[in-house]
């Protein structure tokens, strides 16, 4: 992110949202998103599972369907970008659709 800034260049921020985060304050005006995971989710879902008596065991996936995963529009511009706003909710839809494949590997 602070390369990206440097050369004043968009960066994506990765597992939360960096855009946000006081530590890379400096460098805000350069993070145009980050692709989000809710790790706090999943633990919240295992928690819980265990409490209920019925704990999750296995592979777990927190993929789009389930909003385990995400992309932060904190950043104001990101919706100034003709477009964008658009075109990630289509590839949303057709991810979680199954009509856009994502390699996983």
């Amino acid at each position: 992110i602070e390369a990206a800034a440097k050369a004043k260049v968009w960066a994506i921020g990765v597992d939360s949202d960096q855009y946000k985060q006081k530590a890379l304050a400096a460098y805000k005006d350069y993070i145009l998103t980050s692709a989000l995971k809710d790790v706090g989710g999943a633990v919240y879902a295992q928690a819980k599972s265990v409490h209920d008596g019925k704990p999750l065991t296995g592979t777990q996936t927190f993929d789009l369907k389930v909003d385990g995963v995400g992309l932060a529009d904190s950043n104001p511009k990101m919706a100034e970008i003709a477009g964008l706003t658009d075109a990630v909710a289509k590839a949303k839809e057709g991810i979680t659709a199954g009509t856009i494949k994502v390699k996983t590997e």
